[in-house]
């Protein structure tokens, strides 16, 4: 099991891959700044189905594709990737833009 680092992505901006691991990975948990999930797992699907478990919730079977997943946890806790299979399949955790930190709503 690998930990997934932490990628953040601006406008425009790039992101690694890396192989999946048999034995399933973990990803960071969002941030749950301002209760929005900002984390992301991104994976590459090569022509093998596959499907994505994330936190007890599975995802596909994806075929030759990029998805997003969304990773929900409050606490920003690592969250458990399994994979049915890993042949051709990259993986990465990304959060998109900055942080929420100070932000008020309502009034």
């Amino acid at each position: 099991m690998a930990a997934l680092a932490l990628q953040n992505i601006g406008n425009g901006g790039a992101y690694t891959l890396a192989a999946a691991a048999g034995g399933g990975d973990t990803c960071p948990g969002g941030p749950a700044d301002g209760g929005w999930d900002t984390t992301f797992l991104i994976a590459s699907v090569g022509s093998t189905a596959t499907t994505i478990t994330c936190d007890g919730t599975a995802y596909g079977p994806f075929t030759t594709q990029t998805v997003i997943i969304p990773v929900r946890r409050y606490n920003g806790a690592p969250v458990n990737v399994t994979y049915n299979q890993v042949v051709n399949v990259s993986v990465g955790a990304i959060h998109l833009g900055g942080t929420m930190s100070g932000v008020t709503f309502g009034t």
